[in-house]
């Protein structure tokens, strides 16, 4: 029962901050906090039954409904939970199995990916082979330390005991691991049959976790895997690099990025482990240049870094801010979204005109004063101005500034 109410606080941490912080309504909170113990409890610790018992509760208020799968996953029961969330918009998937059949573990799995619900095994909860598939489905994960995730070969026929998967049935859950993202060495821990899942193991095998700790939920984003510490090693150099000529960023802050990033990733993994996955990194981060250009591509991985909540070098727009700005000058100035295009844009209009002769360089003033005519015609409306200025990126996408 215990571990029952920690998952219950933990979940309230999540999903009830938006009812307690509604003004004259702490004693509906609080009765609908007792609702969420209460229900989360009942899915939780109920022993589990086979085959498998779906259940769906909705928490009033809170938009957000409980999916409880209990029991062994048997033919039969995918359309079964097809049908039991039918219309649900936001659910968490909480699990008790022993696995089950392949086919149908699969098609829950799927549903969950597409419908981007979340999936928890709760702390002491036993979640083997079919389930763990349907686990890793999840949109968020949810485990705890003393959560039992382990995996067998999948079943693929009903009536009989667990026995090692055909190629043909590791082919086919190698096939949707690797549509939900995870690499090589994820896939073969879900398709042979080894340990229990840790935390410590998802992080190195590149699965995002949100932690279950007594009451608290620790967020991916706080203990990353070690392939989001790579990747941040990656943008950061790139950023510092190749993008430097674009956004002129401070080289401290991205060179302390870049350390940070790689300090912390070595903790989760040993040195071949992290070259090997860099290398990786690199040949993507060609081909997404191949694909957008240098210039797009360096927007992308510094709005990418910024929405982590990492410093990335660049402070302003490509001017000074201050008093007796125009309207779009103080939304530049205020919208951090348009600090890089700026940045961007301003520094290609200066390569340009410093290297082109003088016909060329009326054209492009021309040309130069049409678009900010245009961009200043939003009023210092946000939206507006960053799809201004994402029109004029993509007119610049082939424009590359030398280091």
């Amino acid at each position: 029962m215990e571990s029952g109410i920690t998952y219950a606080s933990g979940l309230i941490s999540h999903y009830s901050a938006d009812v307690r912080a509604q003004p004259g309504n702490g004693i509906e909170a609080m009765h609908q906090t007792m609702r969420i113990i209460a229900l989360i409890v009942c899915l939780v610790v109920a022993a589990p039954a086979t085959p498998a018992e779906i259940t769906v509760r909705e928490i009033s208020g809170l938009n957000l409904s409980i999916v409880g799968v209990k029991g062994e996953i048997t033919a039969g029961d995918a359309n079964t939970f097809y049908e039991a969330v039918s219309g649900i918009e936001r659910a968490t998937v909480i699990l008790r199995s022993p696995g089950g059949l392949l086919r149908d573990a699969l098609q829950i799995g799927a549903e969950i990916r597409t419908r981007n619900f979340s999936t928890m095994v709760p702390a002491d909860a036993e979640c083997y082979s079919a389930c763990g598939l349907i686990w890793v489905s999840g949109a968020r994960r949810y485990m705890s330390r003393s959560s039992k995730i382990g995996f067998q070969a999948a079943d693929t026929k009903e009536n009989r005991e667990y026995e090692e998967s055909d190629v043909a049935d590791a082919a086919e859950i190698g096939s949707f691991l690797t549509h939900l993202g995870l690499r090589i060495e994820a896939i073969r821990f879900f398709t042979v049959a080894g340990p229990l899942l840790s935390l410590e193991r998802a992080r190195v095998l590149g699965i995002q976790i949100y932690e279950q700790d007594g009451d608290k939920v620790i967020a991916a984003g706080q203990r990353p895997s070690v392939d989001v510490y790579v990747d941040r090693f990656v943008a950061f150099g790139f950023l510092q690099t190749r993008c430097s000529p674009f956004f002129h960023p401070q080289s401290s802050v991205n060179d302390d990025g870049a350390k940070s990033a790689f300090e912390k990733g070595n903790e989760i993994a040993d040195n071949d482990l992290w070259i090997k996955l860099m290398l990786q990194q690199l040949e993507v981060t060609k081909e997404k240049i191949n694909s957008k250009g240098v210039l797009l591509h360096c927007i992308d991985i510094e709005a990418k870094l910024r929405g982590q909540g990492l410093p990335t070098g660049i402070d302003g727009p490509s001017f000074k801010c201050s008093a007796g700005l125009t309207p779009t000058e103080r939304t530049l100035c205020d919208d951090e979204n348009l600090w890089a295009k700026d940045r961007a844009i301003s520094a290609i209009y200066f390569y340009i005109r410093e290297n082109v002769d003088s016909a060329a360089r009326k054209r492009l003033q021309l040309i130069q004063r049409e678009w900010l005519a245009v961009r200043d015609s939003c009023d210092g409306n946000k939206k507006c101005l960053n799809q201004s200025y994402d029109q004029r990126l993509g007119e610049l996408r082939e424009v590359d500034i030398p280091s």
